[in-house]
């Protein structure tokens, strides 16, 4: 339950940086959730980002595809290669779901460093 929560924070953090900053913006909202997220592991960090920043992009690109009727990722598809609408929807999910993973990644373990570095510095 509290993971879903987290997924919920970051895509609803995501969703506002992406009014203001540009498409790396996902990492940033990864990054923000990661400090905040008290994970049992850097596995379970990666997989909470991973899972909201494929919702917020795959959702998005859903939305957008469903207002235009699928012709824009079509046409873009055949830019691609020959990709389809659906391929190229699942593309950007996993893109999404990368950076937003990274992000969450990068902030656990930087909070990890953090923690060890002060723990070190207490024992001396």
């Amino acid at each position: 339950m509290r993971n879903l929560v987290f997924v919920f924070l970051m895509v609803v953090i995501g969703a506002i940086l992406h009014q203001f900053l540009p498409w790396w913006s996902i990492w940033c909202a990864g990054l923000v959730t990661g400090l905040v997220l008290s994970a049992d592991g850097a596995i379970r960090a990666l997989a909470v980002g991973i899972l909201g920043g494929a919702l917020l992009w795959g959702g998005y690109a859903l939305w957008l595809n469903l207002q235009n009727d699928g012709l824009m990722a079509s046409r873009i598809g055949e830019l691609f290669g020959g990709l389809g609408p659906t391929t190229l929807l699942l593309l950007t999910a996993l893109f999404g779901g990368l950076f937003g993973g990274l992000g969450t990644l990068c902030a656990y373990l930087g909070r990890m460093l953090f923690q060890r570095s002060l723990a070190a510095d207490s024992l001396k």
